[in-house]
């Protein structure tokens, strides 16, 4: 007769700590890994957008750079196309206005000093050929007003005097001013206009 054997399970051998420590560490090791390839990968698209963004915007700057460097030729062009009428009205119109204003100018000076002072004794020195002129211009005035000539005045220069002060006006030397801006203005556009011709 077969004799039964009956097999105990209440002492099974526990599950080795070893077994679970290597587990663990491979878990650890897949998070770190894991971690590592998010970094790495948003590193590399991080560079790759900014090396496609750079490729797309250089035409667009270049394009940009060329469009403003136009403008600035162009911008050169337009003012020494104005160039030769500029400096005609500087030679000619201008000094012939203000030749033809001096007369009304000078009146008006004296008018303005008038009506601050009315009592007031006015000298008024002009340069030779104008005293004539300016005491036809103020004859309706009934002030004491002595017109006479100052052979050291400009041709558009004179100087009004009404003892407590006096005022000097000179238009030829605004004329000058003028001239002389203009030139100044004109002269770096020549020079960057030189420059490009030998570049």
């Amino acid at each position: 007769m077969c004799a039964l054997r009956l097999e105990c399970f209440t002492n099974d051998a526990p599950v080795s700590s070893k077994r679970i420590s290597l587990f663990e560490g491979f878990e650890s090791e897949k998070d770190i890994a894991y971690s590592k390839g998010v970094k790495s990968g948003a590193e590399a698209t991080s560079k790759a957008f900014e090396a496609e963004k750079i490729r797309s915007l250089a035409p667009i700057l270049e394009a940009l750079n060329d469009i403003g460097f136009s403008q600035v030729e162009a911008r050169h062009a337009a003012i020494n196309s104005l160039k030769p009428l500029i400096f005609a009205i500087l030679e000619t119109t201008l000094p012939a206005s203000a030749a033809a204003g001096f007369t009304t100018e000078v009146a008006e000076r004296v008018m303005s000093i008038i009506e601050k002072l009315p009592e007031a004794k006015i000298n008024v020195f002009v340069p030779d050929g104008a005293v004539e002129s300016i005491q036809k211009m103020l004859s309706p005035c009934q002030a004491n007003i002595h017109v006479q000539t100052d052979p050291e005045l400009g041709p558009l220069a004179a100087r009004v005097d009404w003892g407590t002060g006096f005022e000097q006006l000179d238009i030829g030397a605004v004329i000058q001013s003028v001239d002389a801006a203009v030139h100044a203005f004109f002269t770096p556009t020549e020079a960057l206009k030189s420059g490009d011709n030998h570049a």
